[in-house]
């Protein structure tokens, strides 16, 4: 699995200066660090957890990669969550996100065309909820070619659905901000719901701050398991972060 990542992952030449570049460009922001739940899932299989694709685009300074932590399954407390990837090519292509049950059956298809950077999509709520005490495998297709399928970049994950606690309930139900909705989230160990909280509230302040410090926080705990999916991920937090400044005065 560590070979195959190598493999496929392609850094720039100036990955290393436009991280510290863009460290120093913005002033930190603290923000609660995600937590793994108490007892987590281990991946079925590792290597189908997060397979990483690359990109359409041969010049990709990044590949395709779903939002996930690596060493554990990651989890939601929504019967219709919400996932999360990046898309690194800048011309858009068509793009497909598809559903599985942990035994492999097809649950849920829709297409779209994709955006570079951030994307996310939600199951829509007309669908039957998603089972509490289930885990699920998603996937992210990016058609390269529509005439060649052998083209196509894959990544996949899992998620599992678990039961909120009492005591959570209660503290969501009394949050006042999209922050603490995020902090609690983090603290409780569900990776889709905070990730996907920060990314609502960057929506509407157009500040992706939180959404950012979920990355690095995921990004240092993957850092024991897997020192390239970790540094895949900062790779993806820099870009954004780059995408955040403002262009360069004439």
């Amino acid at each position: 699995m560590t070979h195959g990542l190598k493999r496929r992952t392609i850094y720039s030449a100036g990955l290393a200066s436009l991280m510290l570049s863009v460290s120093l460009s913005l002033a930190p922001v603290a923000l609660a660090k995600y937590t793994p739940p108490q007892n987590p899932s281990k991946p079925k299989d590792t290597g189908t957890n997060t397979t990483r694709g690359g990109s359409c685009e041969a010049n990709s300074p990044a590949g395709l990669t779903v939002l996930v932590p690596f060493s554990h399954v990651g989890e939601t407390i929504s019967g219709h969550p919400t996932f999360t990837w990046f898309v690194p090519d800048r011309t858009s292509h068509p793009l497909q996100f598809r559903l599985f049950s942990s035994t492999g059956q097809p649950l849920y298809k829709t297409e779209m065309q994709s955006q570079p950077g951030i994307m996310q999509f939600s199951l829509p709520p007309n669908l039957p909820q998603l089972s509490i005490g289930q885990s699920y495998q998603w996937q992210v297709v990016l058609v390269c070619d529509p005439n060649a399928s052998s083209m196509n970049v894959v990544a996949m994950a899992e998620i599992q659905v678990v039961q909120p606690a009492e005591s959570l309930q209660a503290q969501l139900a009394a949050a006042q901000t999209p922050q603490q909705r995020i902090d609690l989230y983090a603290e409780a160990g569900l990776w889709y719901d905070a990730i996907a909280e920060a990314r609502k509230a960057s929506e509407t302040s157009q500040n992706q701050a939180a959404v950012l410090e979920l990355l690095d926080a995921l990004a240092s705990l993957e850092a024991e398991p897997l020192k390239e999916w970790s540094d895949r991920l900062r790779q993806i937090r820099a870009i954004e972060q780059q995408r955040q400044l403002p262009p360069p005065k004439p």
